[in-house]
């Protein structure tokens, strides 16, 4: 199974200040542990590697020790010409250009989103993607177990 989770979740984990963060880092590592293979366009990690330079410099950054690897494999989807092809007349509500990526992805691919945004959440359901916020997701996994 792939798994479309959103720049945001990550953040969230990384950041003990965020009201979003425990349930995220629990995803995370439950994700981990499981050998869930986790997607996201390339930008969105770009967002989270931006956070987690500030984090760091904040002296804030909570998560795994990186030790040289990547401890939450992510199968990163560039976006290119044949990207554009794939995802660019996806029928779906406005919304903010980096979040549509996801949702593309998303309801192109038939890929569940985890998202704590709740703006993507509204879009997402309005075109009938399966979207999850971090505790929803995690307790689908429980039962599947």
């Amino acid at each position: 199974m792939k798994l479309l989770v959103d720049s945001c979740v990550f953040i969230d984990a990384f950041d003990p200040q965020s009201p979003n963060h425990t349930e995220s880092l629990a995803l995370l590592e439950d994700l981990r542990r499981r050998a869930i293979l986790v997607t996201m366009p390339a930008h969105g990690w770009f967002e989270v590697q931006c956070t987690l330079q500030r984090l760091i410099a904040e002296k804030r950054f909570v998560g795994p020790a990186i030790q040289g690897q990547m401890n939450y494999p992510v199968e990163l989807i560039h976006i290119d010409k044949p990207f554009i092809q794939k995802y660019a007349m996806a029928d779906i509500p406005y919304i903010k250009a980096s979040d549509h990526i996801f949702v593309a992805i998303a309801r192109v691919n038939g890929y569940p989103l985890v998202t704590s945004d709740s703006k993507m959440t509204e879009v997402s359901k309005q075109c009938g993607v399966r979207v999850f916020s971090p505790t929803e997701f995690s307790n689908e996994l429980a039962k599947s177990t």
